[in-house]
């Protein structure tokens, strides 16, 4: 059994899809604790709130924060890794509200894992997506086993193999195992990703845990099924032009913040134009519109 391991859920204006996503987590042997962060735009989703988490009081696993306004998706989930902090749990998975734990033992290969190695930071397993977004699909591009992490390292994009492992990856998918001592060191989500739409705050943060000395290992024996829900949340005030704008926006904001070459930063940001416009031939301007926003504010990091 996988000992002292906290979940991490932040949650924005879906209150009636913790009523599916959170009794898995609960009823988990291996889960000591669940902390939520839940934020509300109105008073009528807070008190929806407040009933569903209420239910789930006397699993004695729940602890939640409630917010009548809107933190963001960053300092949402740095409020959550101080609740982890402040715990006696060792290890926390960071799922997303409409993540569905079906599978136990995703759990405890996660945190079996962390025992083969001090060098392991992070541990991450696959997110089998349940149906694909109408307005706008999760954003990863996957490819063929043994090419991933080559084509993430020679284009500067997040490129996942999300079918082969055990084994050490360059980027891992956005749900993965932590280890406490890490985020005692300071590791927490970057407030220059906190846009409306964020992208490229999960490789960030995955960026200083390797910048620390630690590896990131994927193991496709642990996973979630992510219900991709439309509803809540930011989706459905933002539409794709906006969308696809922070996309290059924040892609550039984080080349520009972990590479100082010139050279390279030039190269990874023309193929970043390059497959956003192929990815939203549409909106082609606003791909550069955003990329250009992105290097004026960060070229001088």
């Amino acid at each position: 059994m996988a000992e002292g391991l906290a979940v991490l859920i932040p949650s924005y204006d879906r209150p009636e899809i913790l009523i599916i996503s959170l009794p898995g987590w609960l009823r988990a042997v291996n889960v000591a604790e669940v902390f939520i962060v839940a934020e509300a735009s109105s008073r009528d989703k807070l008190r929806k709130y407040e009933e569903v988490l209420e239910r789930y009081e006397e699993s004695g696993k729940l602890v939640y924060r409630l917010h009548h306004k809107r933190l963001g998706s960053v300092r949402a989930r740095n409020t959550l890794l101080e609740m982890f902090v402040d715990s006696e749990c060792d290890y926390a998975i960071m799922a997303d509200d409409d993540y569905l734990l079906v599978d136990e033992r995703s759990l405890e290969f996660m945190v079996e894992d962390f025992k083969l190695s001090d060098e392991i930071g992070m541990v991450g397993g696959r997110v089998v997506i349940a149906r694909r977004r109408r307005e706008d699909p999760d954003f990863f591009l996957n490819s063929p086993a043994g090419l991933a992490d080559l084509l993430t390292r020679l284009t500067g994009y997040v490129f996942l193999d999300v079918e082969h492992g055990p084994r050490y990856a360059e980027f891992l998918p956005h749900f993965f195992a932590i280890r406490k001592d890490i985020v005692k060191r300071g590791i927490r989500y970057d407030a220059s990703f906190d846009t409306p739409t964020g992208f490229r705050e999960e490789s960030d943060f995955q960026q200083q845990v390797k910048r620390l000395g630690y590896k990131l290992l994927f193991d496709p024996r642990a996973y979630v099924i992510h219900l991709a829900v439309e509803e809540g949340g930011d989706r459905p005030s933002i539409g794709m032009s906006r969308r696809i704008y922070w996309k290059a926006r924040n892609h550039a904001a984080f080349i520009l913040k972990w590479h100082k070459s010139r050279v390279r930063r030039l190269w990874y940001l023309t193929l970043a134009g390059l497959m956003l416009a192929v990815y939203r031939p549409k909106y082609f301007t606003q791909v550069f519109r955003g990329l250009k926003h992105g290097v004026c504010s960060f070229w001088y990091l």
